[in-house]
């Protein structure tokens, strides 16, 4: 077992990565080029959640406008006058009697 511990321990020792400033420095920046990344991601996912909370309250809202408009239009009666055999009515009437005053005419 001590073998082992000091073959482990020679070999994390030994192969120890150095790097020179030029490289940390640039390992450095490609850090902080990913950090501002992510919080740009981060502020992108946040700023689409309030998008999508604020699509589904104009949904639920125009669910309730379709809602109250198909109430409105069953209390929506039509007039007296806006009946159709009224219309068919006048209809007749006004072709019935230049007719019958033609003939009078005639005659």
């Amino acid at each position: 077992m001590r073998k082992f511990l000091l073959l482990i321990f020679l070999s994390v020792g030994l192969s120890q990565i150095t790097f020179t400033d030029e490289e940390v420095k640039t390992l450095e920046n490609q850090f902080l080029q990913l950090e501002v990344q992510v919080d740009s991601l981060s502020t992108q996912d946040s700023l689409k959640t309030i998008e999508i909370d604020l699509l589904e309250q104009k949904i639920s809202l125009l669910e309730e406008d379709v809602a109250l408009t198909e109430k409105k239009a069953k209390l929506v009666k039509p007039s007296w006058y806006e009946n159709k055999w009224l219309y068919f009515t006048y209809g007749v009437v006004s072709v019935a009697v230049p007719v019958y005053l033609a003939g009078q005419l005639i005659n």
